[in-house]
């Protein structure tokens, strides 16, 4: 009985999470998400005063704005300076793998557009979802390391393939923290 209860959630969640009108509400969330963060901005620089928690919430903020940067690095930076770099890395590369999520869910949301492509393209997206599956953790860890923002194109593609979610988290805190420990640590040296 219990076994069955167990596969009769599994079963509900599976088809919940396959629903056009589900991932069309992460979409939308995602979306208004973004506007409201990319209007409300300037007020990132009050949370600098709230300590490590202060470099969690900004690094939340800057990397939960897809394709709209917003200077968390540099928070990461100066405030290596200030801090201890390591907890500055680690801190700040947690915040990042969390705001990190809304690309990874945007991704999972457009998924429901696969059911509506051409049988070329379907082909194509199952191809790279099977590259992604073998080698999707180190891409991931690596592609967090680099500074750069071609890293919402790798969340947007984890969540549209499926890749599991606690993997995709732990793969970019992984690369967020090397790179953010770095950085921090560059940042101490640079402006002591």
């Amino acid at each position: 009985m219990k076994n069955k209860k167990k596969y009769l959630l599994k079963n509900k969640i599976e088809t919940l999470s396959e629903s056009f009108w589900f991932r069309l509400g992460i979409f939308v969330f995602c979306v208004l998400l973004l506007l409201f963060v990319f209007d409300n901005r300037e007020y990132l620089g009050h949370f600098k005063k709230l300590g490590y928690l202060g470099i969690f919430l900004v690094n939340v903020v800057g990397s939960s704005t897809v394709f709209l940067p917003l200077p968390s690095i540099i928070s990461v930076f100066v405030s290596g300076s200030v801090w201890n770099p390591v907890w500055v890395g680690i801190v700040s590369g947690i915040g990042n793998s969390v705001g990190e999520l809304v690309g990874y869910f945007l991704g999972f949301g457009g998924r429901g557009i696969y059911d509506h492509l051409r049988q070329g393209e379907k082909k194509m997206i199952l191809r790279l979802e099977g590259w992604f599956k073998k080698g999707g953790f180190l891409l991931i860890v690596f592609s967090a390391m680099i500074p750069i923002p071609i890293f919402d194109f790798v969340g947007i593609t984890a969540g549209l393939m499926n890749y599991p979610i606690w993997k995709f988290i732990l793969a970019t805190a992984l690369g967020r923290i090397l790179r953010n420990i770095i950085i921090a640590w560059s940042g101490a040296r640079i402006i002591n």
